[in-house]
């Protein structure tokens, strides 16, 4: 456990976010501003909102403060590369990674530039889908994308992981929500999963492991629950990337689809971040979809996802005691795996004990600094790191996803088949619960 500590993406995914939430205090505290004020808002280098003239996102302390704030972050994910022997293993000198992550800065500034203007955020073009977007371009504009980018750019979901942790609320807010979202959560995903195996395997006649891997990705947490399970039942690496492929593939389109559509017919943004937060597959486009819909619908969103969530480990203690009940005949030869108290905790995603951490915190400071300038700052300061981190997070995904590429792969295998059946039960379900209890 110690070795892992210090050298997984899990574990680091804990430690950028804890001290990604101490510099937003360091900043919060350092620089001099007065309650509710202009800088107050924007206390965390950032664009600010603009209209006709693009430079009027600028102050001279946002154009120098956002440059350094990213040598912050870089040093964090630097910190990672070499604990982690990433660098060793991939050959990608540290130079290479440098020059990666300062594109993907790069691209998330340019989104979160265009994202302020009026006109783009009435009209829900924010700084999460134009990142996914600007990274979608250019990785599937002609010629081919230099190695250093990409292997920064396949860090995506572990910088989604490291911004999590800085979705802390106060635990009145969770509270507010709490019984709703795990109703939402933890009854419509596992009925959905049940069904989606029972279609692949005995409707389609697909095996059983790849249906398990597809069902799992489109009911609870996409790459994070594949990569889970697949370490449970074994199944072959390319079953593992055809279903990752697959569900990151169509995730994109549901990202849009499904907040547009909660826009267009006036659902609450209660709702709408409810069934978004159960039913959209990748923890990042969760919170990509509901911020197109309203910062309370992001809210909603990312408490039901981070529920959903922290049931991954319970979700793979028991998948593992049944795939070992299975007949042998039907076994597939996967090797067995211990039931243990250490398998849950080890697939139980740690940025989640960040997320529970940083809430406590807050939980106990924002009443002592209610009605300070401070007081007025951090949460927001907080809020925009977590942004900062989400739209460079965003480019990566963006710049992973070919989508000529992945449907040539899946759209014979069966699993695009399984996978749309299962995501429109796990969508109709997630709707309907959204609607019972919020």
């Amino acid at each position: 456990v110690g070795r892992k500590m210090g050298r997984t993406t899990d574990w680091w995914s804990l430690w950028i976010g804890l001290t990604s939430f101490c510099l937003a205090f360091a900043i919060v505290y350092a620089v001099p501003y007065a309650a509710h004020s202009e800088r107050a808002r924007y206390v965390v280098p950032q664009p600010m909102g603009w209209d006709g003239n693009p430079l009027d996102a600028w102050d001279a302390y946002g154009a120098v403060g956002t440059p350094l704030l990213f040598v912050a972050f870089g040093l964090q994910y630097a910190a990672f590369l070499r604990a982690s022997g990433r660098i060793a293993q991939q050959k990608t000198t540290a130079a290479a990674y440098a020059k990666g992550f300062c594109c993907l800065c790069a691209v998330a500034t340019v989104a979160f530039w265009v994202g302020r203007n009026a006109w783009c955020s009435k009209n829900g073009l924010g700084y999460a889908v134009l990142s996914i977007l600007f990274g979608m371009v250019i990785s599937n504009a002609p010629g081919s994308r230099p190695a250093w980018l990409l292997a920064v750019a396949a860090d995506g979901e572990f910088f989604i992981k490291c911004s999590l942790v800085l979705l802390a609320v106060e635990f009145g807010v969770i509270g507010r929500f709490g019984w709703q979202s795990f109703v939402v959560s933890w009854v419509g995903s596992p009925v959905a999963l049940v069904a989606g195996y029972l279609i692949g395997t005995r409707l389609f006649g697909m095996n059983a492991k790849l249906s398990l891997l597809v069902s799992v990705g489109a009911t609870w947490c996409g790459a994070s629950a594949i990569s889970a399970i697949g370490a449970i039942v074994n199944p072959p690496a390319s079953d593992i990337s055809v279903s990752i492929s697959v569900v990151a593939a169509f995730t994109v389109i549901f990202t849009f689809a499904q907040a547009y559509l909660a826009i267009g017919v006036g659902m609450d943004d209660s709702v709408a971040g409810a069934w978004i937060g159960a039913s959209v597959d990748q923890t990042g486009n969760v919170v990509a979809s509901a911020a197109i819909v309203s910062e309370e619908a992001a809210e909603v969103a990312g408490i039901v996802k981070m529920i959903l969530n922290s049931g991954l480990g319970i979700l793979a203690t028991v998948v593992a005691f049944w795939w070992q009940m299975r007949p042998a005949s039907t076994a597939d030869g996967a090797e067995k795996k211990p039931i243990s108290l250490y398998l849950m905790w080890d697939k139980f995603p740690k940025f989640v004990v960040g997320y529970l951490l940083c809430s406590g915190v807050l939980t106990a400071v924002i009443p002592q600094i209610e009605g300070t300038a401070e007081g007025s700052a951090i949460l927001r300061g907080i809020g925009t790191l977590n942004k900062w981190w989400f739209a460079i997070a965003f480019v990566g995904i963006g710049l992973g996803t070919n989508v000529k590429e992945l449907w040539e792969g899946a759209v014979n295998s069966g699993v695009v088949k399984l996978y749309l059946v299962t995501n429109a039960i796990d969508i109709g379900l997630a709707l309907g619960l959204a609607y019972a209890v919020f």
